[in-house]
């Protein structure tokens, strides 16, 4: 199987465990859940799957010397994910943003990932427990494969000049743990991730997105429109029986998913409040063979920016819809 992927360029892949993965019904799914969730419906480019995102994890993983089990986790580790991605913590008001965690096991297990992974000689337990897999996941402020991936994913996707190839050229492995072999271009990371959550993830328009279709579905579960269950199908079709729906006030909602949205950040005067996920890196770097720091401790500007980014965090966005 030939893999051709925006980030890392071409690639083969000849493990039969990971083309029949890739081939289940859990994995294909994912191809109609949009990364971006409610974004994709007003804002051109918004192409990004969590289908890509998932096998560019593995591919970044198997870039880094992880084992196979690795990167299987890797290539599985969004199978529980729910239509409109992370739109869906904020139906449920979720700030860790990890709604879509608690199912990991149930769609894996009633799947036939199972007998795919028993077929292949592993442990479905052992696959489904992050705790084994250290260059998968890492908790913030840390890199791991999971952050890294997305964060090139959508810079590529978004920006102008693409950067990926100058990060990647500079991770290594060492005990366990991706980090970088460069502190300039660990520096460049870590403020090319806070710019990427101003711009992107935490925007105030793209929180605003994310809270209006979450409101059209809290309605439609309320009013028995779509079920819970629904909420593990894919992206168009919900949305097109939320569009279709009679209720007015879903309508309204919906209406408002378009490219003329216009809002503005005032905490004196606001429609809704929302507060997200706190997103920041302070990645590690290998100065010498036993001198290994955080960016913030090479460069006091940097761990100034963090700081900064922090507090705008915790404050959130005052959202006001001024047009749509």
């Amino acid at each position: 199987m030939e893999i051709i992927d925006r980030v890392y360029g071409r690639h083969l892949i000849e493990e039969p465990v990971i083309i029949e993965l890739i081939n289940s019904k859990p994995l294909q799914r994912l191809k109609g859940i949009n990364q971006t969730g409610a974004s994709k419906y007003a804002i051109s480019g918004r192409d990004i799957t969590r289908f890509e995102h998932s096998v560019g994890v593995m591919l970044l993983l198997k870039m880094q010397g992880a084992s196979l089990e690795e990167q299987i986790a890797g290539l599985l580790h969004d199978t529980p994910h729910t239509v409109f991605s992370h739109v869906i913590d904020f139906v449920f008001k979720n700030n860790k943003h990890d709604f879509h965690e608690k199912f990991y096991e149930e769609i894996i297990t009633n799947s036939e990932i199972p007998s795919i992974l028993r077929k292949h000689g592993f442990k479905v337990k052992r696959i489904l427990d992050a705790n084994n897999f250290t260059l998968l996941e890492r908790e913030l402020p840390n890199l791991c494969a999971d952050r890294i991936d997305y964060t090139l994913r959508d810079m590529a996707a978004y920006l102008p000049q693409n950067k990926a190839d100058d990060y990647l050229s500079n991770l290594i492995v060492l005990h366990d743990e991706i980090i970088f072999d460069n502190k300039e271009v660990a520096k460049a990371f870590a403020e090319d991730f806070i710019m990427m959550d101003e711009r992107v993830w935490s925007n105030p328009r793209e929180t605003a997105l994310y809270q209006i279709l979450a409101d059209a579905i809290r309605i439609a579960l309320d009013k028995d429109i779509i079920s819970e269950q629904d909420l593990f199908k894919e992206d168009d079709e919900i949305y097109k029986i939320l569009k279709e729906s009679d209720d007015e006030k879903i309508k309204a909602k919906i209406e408002m998913l378009n490219p003329k949205l216009k809002i503005i950040d005032n905490k004196e005067d606001y429609h809704f409040h929302c507060v997200n996920k706190l997103r920041y890196v302070d990645p590690k770097v290998r100065l010498s063979k036993d001198d290994i720091k955080k960016a913030s401790e090479i460069y006091p500007g940097l761990r100034t920016k963090l700081d900064k980014h922090k507090k705008r965090a915790d404050r959130g966005n005052y959202i006001k819809i001024i047009s749509f």
